[in-house]
């Protein structure tokens, strides 16, 4: 049966993660972070069994320019000459080197020490599809979703052949301009006057009323600057001084856009799912079910567990158990009872 499982986090400097190892991980491939010198290695990596990078429309197209001397570097490694698949492992090259240069060029714009280099997605693929259907049906969410409203999507599919096939997914978090350069991520903004539910409050009457003329949509009571007397600040030539604020540019980090977002890919999966195996993504709680969630193991856990069952180490892992446990659990809601109870 198809299970839901959608998480998502932020790569950031703040928690010295790095963009460029993620997608290494995420491709279980090579790549060099030019900022640093630092090589990502994760070609043992073998469960990476598709892997793309689509581009928003305002990216710079030369940054899937791929030069001739890098091909035929690539062509005289050793990587190369084993590979079962020449012309396979030469597209899988071409795919790397793309997303290397995609995340460098995010390294040069995002200087500051906490700066959010890339947002990071894993969810669980329904093991009835086939490849194919897993490869085309991830394709459309992610353009609908991410690409077509500006990011770029950097994602591969993992399958170990444990029943556990998934997506790893990281999507720039700057926009691009028309022009290809990169966007804003924050704009200034008036600081309006809001009320308690923190809605603008709409009084034209206001003495302090501002209304944008070239989008009427952008109005509200401005919020003055006062000096230690209570009197409004003036700046430069004798202009009134108004509160302003940070907002977001984009609106892709309003946390409403995570249930979106996981919303929307259980959608896509009942789309091609029989009713049997329909998925939820709400919790139990908000499904009304008297039903103990598992938790998410994660491939550290079941590495662990496997040495485990194996005789290297003397204790499994906890969540491996946790999750055994609760699946032995037998809840009957009919009659409001639980043995855990």
């Amino acid at each position: 049966m198809a299970i839901f499982h959608f998480t998502v986090k932020i790569v950031g400097r703040s928690k010295g993660k790095s963009v460029i190892s993620a997608s290494a991980y995420l491709n279980g491939d090579v790549m060099k972070n030019e900022e640093t010198g630092r090589i990502s290695y994760y070609t043992s990596k073998k469960e990476v069994v598709y892997t793309s990078l689509m581009m928003c429309e305002n990216a710079p197209p030369e940054w899937l320019h791929v030069p001739e001397e890098n091909i035929k570097r690539f062509q005289l490694s050793i990587r190369y000459k084993r590979a079962d698949d020449k012309d396979a492992a030469l597209e899988k090259f071409k795919i790397t080197f793309q997303k290397q240069r995609l995340w460098n060029e995010v390294l040069k714009i995002e200087k500051n020490a906490d700066a959010q280099l890339g947002r990071s997605f894993e969810f669980s693929l329904p093991k009835e599809w086939s490849r194919q259907e897993q490869i085309d049906y991830t394709t459309e969410y992610i353009q609908k979703t991410f690409v077509d409203k500006g990011m770029c999507a950097d994602w591969s599919i993992h399958d170990k052949n444990d029943g556990n096939p998934h997506v790893h997914l990281l999507v720039t978090m700057r926009p691009f301009n028309p022009d290809h350069s990169w966007g804003s991520k924050e704009v200034k903004e008036w600081d309006f006057v809001r009320d308690t539910d923190g809605n603008i409050v709409v009084d034209e009457s206001h003495p302090d009323w501002w209304q944008d003329k070239k989008n009427p949509d952008r109005h509200g009571i401005r919020i003055p600057v006062l000096d230690e007397n209570g009197v409004q600040k003036v700046g430069a030539r004798n202009r009134k001084q108004w509160k302003r604020v940070l907002t977001d540019a984009t609106g892709w980090n309003n946390p409403k856009n995570c249930e979106l977002w996981r919303s929307e890919w259980a959608r896509m999966c009942n789309r091609h799912l029989s009713i049997d195996n329909q998925i939820d993504h709400r919790s139990y709680e908000r499904q009304g079910k008297l039903k103990v969630p598992t938790i998410h193991e994660g491939a550290d856990a079941r590495k662990i567990e496997e040495k485990y069952l194996t005789g290297q180490i003397r204790k499994g892992s906890w969540k491996v158990e946790e999750n055994q446990m609760i699946k032995k659990t037998k809840c009957t809601a009919a009659k409001g009872n639980c043995n855990l109870w």
